[in-house]
């Protein structure tokens, strides 16, 4: 399983929805990405509480160095 199917798991699996995300390699080097995420779990939440939910669940790939930088986009789907 890549990285890509890996990561997208884990967020369907920790939010337990159907999730918009796009998660990919920004710079091409295999460690620093982007995650554009859309989640109905993102009512009410501010930025800062919709990133600590989501390095909550990406906490283990950031751990073993998978993932070294992630740059992020969180929103509700009415923020669309």
């Amino acid at each position: 399983m890549t990285l890509q199917e890996q990561v997208e798991k884990s967020l369907k699996d920790f939010f337990w929805e159907n999730l918009d995300v796009d998660f990919h390699d920004e710079k091409w080097d295999g460690k620093h990405f982007f995650l554009d995420i859309t989640s109905e779990k993102f009512i009410w939440k501010t930025r800062i509480e919709q990133s600590k939910m989501v390095y909550a669940c990406l906490d283990e790939f950031m751990e073993t160095g998978s993932i070294h930088a992630l740059r992020m986009k969180c929103r509700a789907p009415s923020n669309i």
